[in-house]
């Protein structure tokens, strides 16, 4: 499973709504709609991905990175 945050095409923006229910019925479990800056994060099975990439109305797919820093008194700094 993938944490992504996924933009809608411009030319979608008034749609944004369709375009979030295309999103879901691919696989993609929202978590968050954010419609002010046009971008939907959430996530979705690997298998699943190339299947949101051709959803009408979504322009760029990003996943999400994630890292920990090491403790404080570890001796790596």
């Amino acid at each position: 499973m993938s944490k992504v945050n996924v933009s809608v095409a411009d030319d979608h923006l008034s749609r944004f709504a369709d375009v979030v229910a295309r999103c879901r019925k691919a696989g993609l479990k929202v978590e968050h709609e954010m419609k002010s800056i046009g971008v939907i994060s959430g996530s979705i099975d690997d298998e699943a991905l190339n299947k949101l990439r051709r959803v009408k109305g979504v322009s760029h797919i990003e996943s999400e990175s994630s890292f920990q820093l090491a403790p404080p008194n570890s001796d790596v700094q």
